[in-house]
Formats: C-alpha cells, sequence, structure tokens
C-alpha cells in the first residue's frame, strides 16, 4: 500500500483550560491573529467527543507563513478523561521569529515563565517558555533568512 498523500502541515489543536487566558497568550503576548472564534455545539460535536449535550469553544490562531494553531476550551476528544491543562509536555510546537532576544526580553517583562535562556541548538538560536495551560512552546531563529527547518536544510517542496 502506498502512503498517503500529505500536502502540508495544517494546525495545531491545543486544548486548553481558560479561553480567554489563552487568548491573551497567543494573541496579545505572541501577536497571532484570530482566523475565527466559534462555539462548539451539536451532533457533529457530540459524534466527535462520545458526549451528548458537549459544548466548547474553539479560536483559529493565524501564525505567519500560514500555520495555525485551533484554540479548543471545552469539548473532549472520545476517551479524554477531563481537560488537558497543567503542564502536558507531550504536545510541543514550534514558532519562529524574527529576533529571538527580544522574544524573550517581552515575554520575560509579561511574566510569561521562561524556562532557560535563548541557547544555540543544532545551528538555531532557541528557548522554551510556558503557556497559561503548563505547555512547553519552543521559540526559535533561524540563521540567515530561513523561517523554517526545510528552507533551512535546503528543501524546495
Amino acid at each position: 500500500m502506498a502512503p498517503i498523500a500529505v500536502r502540508n502541515f495544517s494546525h495545531v489543536s491545543v486544548h486548553v483550560a481558560d479561553m480567554a487566558r489563552a487568548k491573551r497568550f497567543y494573541v496579545d503576548l505572541l501577536g497571532l491573529g484570530v482566523l475565527f472564534d466559534v462555539a462548539l455545539e451539536g451532533k457533529g460535536l457530540e459524534a466527535v467527543t462520545g458526549r451528548p449535550g458537549a459544548k466548547g469553544r474553539m479560536v483559529g490562531c493565524l501564525v505567519p507563513g500560514g500555520g495555525m494553531i485551533e484554540l479548543v476550551e471545552g469539548a473532549l476528544r472520545r476517551g479524554a478523561r477531563e481537560p488537558i491543562d497543567g503542564g502536558d509536555d507531550s504536545l510541543i510546537f514550534s514558532l519562529c521569529v524574527a529576533d529571538l532576544d527580544d522574544a524573550y526580553r517581552a515575554l520575560g517583562a509579561a511574566g510569561a515563565e521562561l524556562l532557560q535562556e535563548p541557547a544555540e541548538v543544532a545551528g538555531v538560536r532557541m528557548f522554551f517558555v510556558r503557556d497559561p495551560d503548563g505547555r512547553r512552546i519552543e521559540l526559535i531563529e533561524f540563521p540567515g533568512e530561513a523561517t523554517r527547518a526545510s528552507e533551512l536544510h535546503g528543501y524546495r517542496g
């Protein structure tokens, strides 16, 4: 059997404990744009979650370059026991920034939990910060004009 033909990255879905707090971090502090902000309910959501009467909210945050982070509050996956919050390190995603040092200073000044100072790893500079629900997020600066690992490594797909 041939592999599925994946076209490109779509989004990362992040379950959040408090949407207002999450939006302050992702939209106000990180500067991501809001593509949509919708209430979730109805038969489709019930089918996905396996919970009759399930309700929630979803906010699509645009990452420069076309990626998206989808913030989801209240609507759990089928089989989940409780909202994902309080430090789930199984989901880590990376955001490329133009100036890592400026990002580090701005996040620190805003009171974000910085996990270490910027460091160089494998030719790129990066550091981790925790979002309001305790997840580690990597902020990264690539050398030259590269904005993602694929460009850094010569991929032209």
